[in-house]
């Protein structure tokens, strides 16, 4: 029953993992999480076996291995935020429980990092039914011969690919048809590295990223968590994250010390601000980009004409944040024309939620 992979032996297995699967039976898989037992999701008995073996589980449905992302989503139902995430973090540790396509409830989608298993799911006429291998209430597998061990006699075949180099469940993600996000179990990837990703990113930009896109960055977050009675800190678990960046500038450089006088004024602090350059993969993972002057937007649709990142699917043109209208850069200028950009910003800032951002 266990098989040892080597690259010599790696065709043969291939073949006899297919045929096993395709006459309804079961196998042991490695993943890079943990390893799995399971069979083909088109055939009934298969699900009827995985209950057996892994006792009281009660309904609780089995995750849906797929080949590759494209596969999940003619499933699942795609979202801005499950679109991020599996941009993210597929091939690896984690599933996406997501709403069916052309059907009422939810699959939980997984696509693995493992090369031998990948190309299981490739060549199989259908996705797998895989559940840790083990049954309820005991520990995960993560080498081989415990894998081994937990399936005796229920598997015809156990691939031993050596340890799982993550060694830790995958993190389990739900996302309904609205796009609100909840963390169903943290696992290898950390809750906040989840959340900042899955995130609406909304993006400001002007020359230096020391002024104007600061100011317009804090007034945002202040203005969003307003509307939702949360502190600006918490924007992040209700989807949504706040941005700036500069044109023309270097990493590292402080808000200008009149910016910063002019966002206390308003219980803003926006003193421990460091400047960052624009950059493309900046650009094609924003939602919103809102451009202080033309010079700003015309780089902005440069950069992104010269990037082959598809963007993000709740994204808007870049746009300028006056409308029509520039925004005059105050830098050398007193502390009274910077309280005038602050409140001309405080004005311009988009009064509703970018798509997905409100209901998390």
């Amino acid at each position: 029953m266990l098989q040892t992979l080597t690259d010599e032996n790696r065709e043969d297995l291939l073949t006899r993992t297919l045929e096993i699967l395709d006459r309804g039976g079961l196998v042991c898989l490695p993943t890079e999480t943990v390893y799995g037992i399971g069979g083909r999701s088109d055939m009934p008995e298969v699900e009827a076996q995985l209950r057996t073996f892994k006792g009281e589980r009660g309904e609780k449905p089995f995750s849906l291995h797929c080949a590759d992302a494209d596969q999940a989503f003619a499933i699942g139902r795609l979202s801005p935020a499950a679109q991020r995430l599996a941009d993210a973090f597929w091939p690896g540790p984690l599933t996406l429980v997501l709403e069916k396509k052309e059907a009422p409830g939810s699959l939980a989608f997984r696509v693995v990092d493992q090369e031998f298993t990948t190309e299981v799911l490739r060549r199989c006429e259908a996705p797998l039914l895989l559940s840790s291998a083990n049954r309820s209430g005991e520990e995960p597998p993560t080498t081989a011969e415990a894998a081994a061990k937990a399936v005796a006699g229920s598997v015809d075949l156990c691939v031993d690919a050596g340890p799982c180099s993550l060694a830790h469940s995958s993190s389990v993600v739900r996302i309904d048809g609205q796009g609100s996000l909840e963390i169903l179990r943290e696992g290898a990837l950390a809750r906040q590295r989840i959340l900042a990703r899955a995130a609406t990113l909304v993006l400001f930009l002007c020359s230096g990223n020391t002024c104007r896109s600061p100011m317009a960055e804090g007034l945002a977050r202040t203005h969003y968590a307003s509307l939702l009675g949360i502190e600006p800190d918490q924007l992040l678990d209700r989807g949504l994250l706040v941005a700036s960046a500069g044109c023309s500038t270097m990493h590292g450089m402080a808000a200008s010390p009149q910016a910063v006088i002019a966002m206390a004024e308003q219980g803003i602090d926006i003193s421990d601000h460091l400047s960052r350059p624009v950059e493309h993969a900046l650009l094609s993972r924003a939602s919103r980009i809102y451009c202080m002057g033309q010079s700003h937007l015309a780089l902005v649709h440069a950069m992104l004409d010269q990037t082959p990142h598809k963007g993000e699917l709740d994204a808007l043109p870049p746009t300028l944040l006056g409308g029509e209208e520039e925004i005059p850069d105050p830098f050398g200028g007193s502390l009274e024309v910077y309280r005038e950009t602050r409140d001309h910003i405080q004005q311009l800032i988009p009064p509703t939620f970018p798509f997905g951002a409100a209901g998390r």
